[in-house]
């Protein structure tokens, strides 16, 4: 098999696990969104079986007794809630079997590149880790810092394998002249991803407060549940304002700057995440927090840190090679 095809059979893998990671967080985010986090109450089997009941008369007639013995008072079986759950859980599988693959058909850059194969491998262990830490947020009975963590993580394991596949490009990727960017713009992105992910963390705390109101309010009333968010929410609105703003500026000058047909796509993609975002997020707020938002807001708030994430590694190969051109320009030769 030539090495060509050996990569694009990477590549493709590849981004078959992006997808599939990205897909597990919108369901993820679907799961929480429709309260199914305990749709399941046990892991890794779903009220003991391995494939869910379909009706409460298949499960033991004393069932909300047996989870409460185990701290789940509250359980109570809802088909809907059940399956959103389990469907959410063989997604997690997938992605499981997809990491693997594209472990597996890593292996042959470690012969010319092995950081490729080290990214693929990290990848492989944190999806492992993932799994691990989401029946510890079953068992918790979706502890909120858990959750936190476990979105967190889901981040950075997309980021690892978007490394992994532009590593293996690098060559590729070096070709692109950056030479009209302010040497500034590279530590901008960073502190714009590290501002993108502080507001992540705040969105997860207004959504555990929503879910603390909703719960108290047995979840009628929709539309005063905006009313009685506390201050973080005001904190998380307003503060979006600015990160919109500052990736804007960020964007136009990538792509005013830069003639790399890839870095325009990446970078209108990213001009329509955040549109898409800023969307979602003042739907929910004008419209009582509707459900079909919730999910979609948290969804692409990861895609544009995946996406500024792809943006920030091409820039750090792009102006690798302009370095060791100027250099090579400004040494004498002997």
């Amino acid at each position: 098999m030539s090495e060509t095809l050996k990569t694009r059979r990477f590549w493709l893998l590849a981004a078959g696990t992006i997808a599939t990671i990205y897909a597990l967080i919108l369901v993820g985010g679907i799961v929480r969104a429709t309260g199914s986090g305990m749709g399941c109450p046990d892991w890794p089997t779903c009220f003991g079986q391995w494939i869910p009941p379909t009706s409460e008369s298949q499960l033991p007639a004393n069932y909300q007794q047996i989870y409460a013995d185990r701290g789940y008072a509250e359980t109570q079986f809802n088909v809907r809630k059940t399956w959103t759950e389990y469907l959410n859980r063989l997604l997690g599988v997938f992605t499981g079997f997809t990491i693997l693959l594209t472990l597996i058909f890593s292996l042959p850059f470690r012969r010319y590149d092995v950081r490729v194969t080290h990214l693929a491998f990290a990848g492989f262990v944190l999806v492992g880790i993932q799994g691990w830490l989401g029946s510890r947020v079953v068992a918790s009975n979706l502890n909120p810092v858990l959750i936190t963590i476990h979105m967190l993580l889901a981040q950075v394991i997309v980021g690892v394998v978007i490394a992994a596949i532009l590593r293996s490009a690098r060559s590729t990727l070096q070709k692109i002249d950056v030479s009209g960017l302010a040497k500034m713009i590279y530590p901008l992105i960073v502190l714009s991803m590290i501002l993108g992910l502080l507001q992540m963390v705040l969105g997860t705390q207004v959504r555990e407060a929503v879910d603390l109101i909703a719960k108290q309010s047995n979840y009628v009333n929709r539309h005063l549940w905006i009313d009685n968010l506390p201050m973080i929410f005001a904190v998380h609105k307003y503060y979006a304002i600015g990160l919109v703003v500052f990736n804007g500026w960020l964007i136009m000058q990538l792509v005013t700057h830069t003639k790399s047909a890839l870095l325009h796509r990446l970078n209108w993609l990213l001009a329509f995440l955040l549109l898409g975002t800023t969307v979602m997020g003042m739907s929910m707020d004008r419209l009582n927090l509707p459900i079909f938002a919730q999910p979609l807001h948290l969804w692409m708030a990861s895609l544009i840190f995946g996406t500024q994430l792809a943006i920030l590694i091409i820039l750090r190969y792009a102006r690798s090679s302009s370095s060791s051109a100027v250099h090579e320009d400004t040494v004498p030769s002997t």
